[in-house]
């Protein structure tokens, strides 16, 4: 692995950190931690893998974790297992509304896995058991959530109504309009869409 590598992997989750996290003290300790990553070799990957896992204990939005993560364009070895490290710690603060939701993050964190075990070895054995475990349970975690979460379920009503309405139809709770807008990607809640998903009453 080149200083060039790390030097980027540790620009790419220092940024990462500051758009997810609010809360200046742990900034504070992403700032100390890359001073520490500068140091290369085995105490940077430490201190690289100690930054992912505050940045994703710490971010502000959980659920918003994947997508940063995806939007960023780096394929190198060392990134990859540092987005599984910063991907698993957010996963068991996210929140998952219906079970289909648990189920879909649990896949993508096996994936991830998958393509990190096979080159981990690179970083010790100690490095891949770690990462065994925390995926393990990342994705215990997400397979009790599914089993205790209502499944999602595809409503037809025929006709537009406004969300408000529908939520206190499905629920008797005018409040969870706003789910099913954002579940659903709607434009404007007064008018949903006469086939929505929505999660199982």
């Amino acid at each position: 692995m080149s200083d060039q590598t790390m030097e980027q992997v540790l620009t790419i989750i220092s940024g990462l950190a500051r758009e997810l996290i609010l809360d200046a003290d742990d900034l504070a300790r992403i700032d100390a931690l890359a001073v520490a990553a500068q140091a290369g070799g085995g105490s940077g990957v430490t201190a690289l893998m100690q930054m992912a896992r505050l940045t994703g204990e710490a971010a502000a939005d959980a659920n918003a974790v994947p997508d940063a993560i995806d939007r960023l364009q780096d394929d190198s070895q060392l990134w990859r297992l540092v987005a599984l490290v910063v991907v698993c710690f957010a996963a068991v603060r996210a929140e998952y509304p219906s079970r289909q939701d648990a189920q879909a993050a649990r896949t993508a964190i096996s994936a991830r896995a998958d393509a990190v075990y096979s080159e981990a070895g690179t970083f010790g054995a100690e490095t891949v058991a770690w990462l065994v475990s925390m995926t393990g349970v990342a994705t215990l975690f997400l397979s009790r959530t599914a089993a205790e979460r209502a499944p999602a379920v595809r409503v037809e009503t025929g006709v537009s109504f406004p969300s408000t309405l529908l939520a206190y139809d499905l629920y008797g709770d005018a409040g969870r309009a706003e789910a099913l807008v954002d579940r659903n990607r709607v434009a404007t809640s007064l008018a949903m869409p006469v086939s929505f998903e929505a999660v199982a009453p």
